[in-house]
């Protein structure tokens, strides 16, 4: 009896093995020809801030009409009343390189302005509580919400955030819109914790 038994367990951890083995291939097999897999070796992606570069350079005015680019140099160096400096510059002056990080200051600046802001978040982390007016397009389910996304005019400026600085799918995301076309893509990236801390504006679906 104790020999049949332990040969009916030898056989239960071969057949416990040989699943766990089938089921690894199908899973490598599976996440290597998924365009959203997990690389095996991940590549640091090391995000750019918008204070790290210049805001508007020369060759951006340059290809600027040149009544646009009179209001924008008004803005720059004219003086409002009470001699403060206006701080609203048109956004959409020139295309990126790459897809753009910013803070939270900026992205309440760019928010009061009107850009869309588009969660990269699961559908049920947006339902619990988002960025007011934000848009759902999950990143990992992006190919669904291809009709939401046409809407939008790839001349648009984009800011994609997620949950917070341990988050890279409003990173991957980003990438993967600049890609599409749309060239003027922000990063939040402190994303949804840092919004929901200072207590702008925000909605949930439940």
């Amino acid at each position: 009896m104790f020999v049949l038994n332990f040969f009916n367990m030898s056989a239960n951890y071969k057949n416990i093995i040989a699943i766990i083995i089938v089921s690894s291939t199908i899973g490598f097999i599976y996440n290597s020809l998924n365009p959203k897999g997990i690389p095996l070796i991940k590549e640091k992606r090391i995000l750019i801030f918008e204070e790290e570069q210049s805001e508007i350079t020369d060759s951006d005015l340059t290809d600027t009409p040149v009544t646009e680019r009179n209001e924008i140099e008004e803005q720059i160096i004219a003086p409002s009343e009470g001699n403060i400096i206006k701080e609203e510059i048109p956004n959409a002056v020139r295309e990126f390189t790459k897809p753009v990080a910013i803070r939270l200051s900026r992205a309440y600046q760019l928010y009061n302005q009107g850009v869309i802001f588009i969660d990269s978040r699961s559908k049920e982390e947006y339902a619990d509580g988002h960025i007011k007016g934000a848009i759902n397009i999950p990143f990992y389910e992006s190919e669904k919400y291809e009709d939401v996304l046409n809407k939008i005019d790839k001349n648009e400026i984009i800011v994609t955030y997620c949950s917070g600085e341990d988050c890279d799918t409003s990173i991957l995301h980003g990438d993967e819109l600049f890609e599409k076309g749309y060239k003027r893509v922000y990063i939040f990236h402190g994303g949804w914790d840092d919004w929901l801390e200072t207590g702008y504006p925000v909605e949930s679906k439940l």
